[in-house]
């Protein structure tokens, strides 16, 4: 038996009829990649020879349990975790959004699209509605953040309504899709000899993130998992199996 050590791409796409994969989106590095394999039995044991000895196993289910720790927080990978539709919204100019009534010095608030503000400007509800001024009444504490803080809104109107610029942006509400099932191929090399390994899976499904770090003191990554599913369809090909297939150099 060869020794390996084994690293690779790996490409996730849609599934189409016959187990072929189609279109193929490159998931970026990984730090780990694994298979579990598990079978559930039935054990029948004999009561003839007073020893009660195991004399039958019925297979009951088999599962190929996938995990994969991805290292590139795209959208394509967090929406699989985060069974979402991206939703993407455009570059545009947001006319007298209402800010929460009540607001005193030292309030704070969000603007609904904190995507690079640029040009705002917050007027009050009198009949001749008065532009607060930048630095005296207000002040917006990053234009990447869209918080703004008021300072002096004791002679002010409210509700206040702000009018701005934001930046295109990608939204992922969650689970707003249901689960994703994907091909997955990974393209990989055994690094101790060089040689070629390529790893097959007709029907991935995920599930959803069981954590998701969103403040990292060193590198972050994606924790997946999923399970293989059976596919009819390939499943009587003696080549290509109802799950999936590794596929090795031939061996002399």
């Amino acid at each position: 038996m060869k020794d390996f050590s084994f690293q690779g791409r790996i490409e996730l796409g849609t599934r189409l009829a016959g187990g072929k994969p189609g279109q193929l989106t490159w998931v970026g590095d990984q730090s780990s990649c694994e298979l579990r394999f598990n079978t559930e039995n039935a054990d029948r044991t004999e009561q003839f020879s007073g020893q009660r000895l195991q004399s039958a196993r019925l297979r009951q289910s088999t599962t190929v349990e996938l995990n994969l720790v991805l290292r590139y927080g795209t959208t394509h990978n967090l929406q699989l975790g985060l069974f979402s539709t991206p939703q993407m919204v455009s570059a545009a100019t947001v006319v007298d959004e209402l800010l929460p009534e009540g607001l005193v010095a030292g309030s704070r608030i969000v603007l609904d699209k904190p995507a690079n503000v640029q040009d705002l400007v917050i007027e009050d509800a009198s009949g001749s509605p008065v532009t607060l001024v930048a630095g005296e009444d207000y002040r917006l504490e990053s234009p990447h953040s869209g918080i703004i803080e008021m300072l002096d809104v004791s002679t002010l109107t409210q509700p206040f309504s702000a009018s701005y610029k934001h930046d295109a942006f990608t939204s992922l509400p969650f689970f707003t899709a249901q689960p994703p099932e994907r091909y997955l191929y990974l393209n990989g090399i055994n690094t101790v000899s060089g040689e070629r390994v390529r790893l097959h899976l007709y029907r991935v499904q995920f599930n959803p993130f069981d954590t998701l770090a969103l403040i990292n003191p060193e590198f972050g990554e994606l924790p997946l998992s999923g399970t293989a599913m059976f596919d009819v369809e390939t499943a009587d090909d003696p080549l290509l199996g109802g799950f999936g297939r590794i596929e090795l150099p031939s061996e002399a």
